[in-house]
């Protein structure tokens, strides 16, 4: 079950400390109260807005063309522009020894989440690594860059895009995007 909620507090009483949320669907909320029974696990997390599917859509053809003007693999350049729209990474040091394992398990199985090595630490026997996330956890405002690298990368190589007044009305509608 996912509940949306605008506020929040903490509070205490005899049968021990509550964390209360002020929910915006009272009805789904009262239901799992009602039938919750056991023990249960919460995940909070900030709301964003989720992208239109035509947004994704529309990258993955643009990379599919640039791809075949260029002869590099479509995931080859989404990783590439991964890198570039800022806002999306985290530096972190890595002991020495770790640093192939870290890497590897932070793209495991997640085409965008990339690393790269930065050189080695302050810290004595550390490397910095930068580990980049994928689109799958961006914003409309990310997700926008990375389009926005994508037509620009086409533009260079002569493939057809939707033109500048196009891709605002998109953009406007990722804005708008209903949240699942």
């Amino acid at each position: 079950m996912e509940l949306q909620f605008d506020g929040q507090r903490i509070t205490s009483d005899q049968d021990g400390v509550w964390l209360c949320l002020r929910v915006r669907d009272v009805t789904a909320a009262r239901g799992f109260v009602m039938k919750a029974k056991g023990l249960y696990t919460a995940k909070l997390s900030k709301f964003r807005k989720k992208r239109s599917n035509d947004a994704n859509a529309y990258f993955w053809e643009l990379c599919g063309k640039l791809a075949a003007a260029t002869r590099i693999p479509k995931e080859e350049i989404y990783r590439s522009l991964v890198k570039e729209i800022g806002g999306n990474c985290e530096t972190f040091p890595i002991r020495n020894e770790a640093v192939d394992t870290f890497c590897k398990n932070w793209g495991d199985g997640k085409l965008g989440w990339v690393t790269d090595h930065l050189g080695p630490s302050k810290l004595p026997g550390y490397t910095n690594i930068c580990a980049y996330y994928g689109s799958s956890t961006y914003d409309t405002a990310q997700m926008s860059r990375l389009i926005d690298l994508i037509v620009q990368e086409c533009r260079q190589q002569d493939i057809e895009t939707l033109t500048p007044l196009e891709l605002a009305r998109m953009k406007e509608e990722w804005g708008h995007a209903p949240a699942d």
